[in-house]
């Protein structure tokens, strides 16, 4: 799956540091207890925190990374800066979600609780963390923690590489050449791959020199010029790229888009969305509503 070919991220010293400290002073903290099970992952964002309550969270996370790295001659506090770091994330900072979340992903005995880690990937993935946008598609597309869904892997991988992530553009550029979860399209995956090779993802190099062989060069080219364009900065909003390729890809399969699959929103999406919402017996609703995106991707869960 993708989730193997991607998922070898190093950590940094600080993350190493904060799973000690929470596996070392056995801290059942929100970062650290366990949720066990599987986790489903949202359509709808999680309730936000107030600017107030994210200040602040901001603040003691900077505290608990100072208590992990001290200025000189000072000593490291791991488990003053595991609740730090855990008080962080449960206020909203976006860098607090991601450590606490990849703790779960990264333990010193080898052992992994993804489901506990999908709550606070999505919350920081959410607020615009690519690396977390990143995660949290390995994990649905793997179904680690979590339902297997390529399609809403998908609209993660597809936030994160808008922002820049190379990995991100590889595992999207894989989905669309098998044509697994978003519409087939060649030309782009040929154009993510060489984006993730020239950013340093090594494994790129053979998908692109086989892909490239059957894709057009002007085709390839446009492709590029139009994912260049293509970029994303802060919170997720309500409607992006993104969420409007998995309708369109997703209303594909429904009998119900024969369009290109572009990832434009516009009336046409929109109409066909009441339209599957309306056949699905889902309540008037505006067209993008977390009902009707949930029906769908339950529509296109495999199996």
């Amino acid at each position: 799956m993708i989730l193997d070919q991607t998922r070898d991220r190093a950590m940094t010293a600080p993350r190493l540091s904060i799973i000690s400290a929470c596996m070392a002073a056995g801290l059942l903290l929100v970062g650290c207890g366990s949720m066990g099970g599987g986790t489903e992952v949202p359509s709808a964002p999680p309730p936000p925190t107030s600017p107030q309550e994210r200040s602040r969270g901001a603040g003691l996370y900077r505290d608990g990374i100072r208590a992990l790295n001290p200025s000189r001659g000072g000593v490291p506090d791991p488990g003053r800066a595991a609740i730090l770091i855990e008080a962080a994330a449960a206020l909203g900072d976006p860098d607090a979600q991601l450590m606490v979340g990849s703790s779960h992903l990264f333990r010193p005995d080898g052992g992994r609780d993804a489901a506990a880690a999908i709550p606070w990937l999505h919350r920081s993935a959410q607020q615009g963390t690519a690396e977390a946008q990143f995660r949290l598609g390995q994990l649905i597309e793997a179904g680690d923690g979590t339902s297997r869904e390529p399609a809403w892997a998908a609209v993660w991988f597809q936030r994160a590489a808008e922002r820049g992530h190379p990995e991100a553009h590889f595992a999207m550029a894989l989905l669309q050449v098998a044509g697994e979860g978003t519409a087939q399209d060649d030309a782009e995956a040929l154009a993510r791959l060489r984006i993730s090779e020239r950013r340093g993802v090594a494994a790129a190099r053979r998908y692109r020199e086989a892909l490239q062989r059957r894709v057009p060069a002007v085709a390839a080219r446009h492709a590029e010029s139009r994912l260049a364009g293509e970029t994303s900065r802060g919170p997720v909003p309500p409607v992006d790229r993104p969420i409007a390729r998995f309708a369109q890809s997703g209303l594909a399969t429904q009998g119900l888009w024969t369009a290109p699959v572009n990832g434009r929103d516009g009336p046409q999406t929109r109409a066909a969305l009441t339209a599957f919402a309306r056949r699905e017996g889902i309540p008037a609703a505006m067209p993008y509503d977390p009902a009707i995106i949930t029906r769908l991707r339950e529509r296109l869960r495999p199996g």
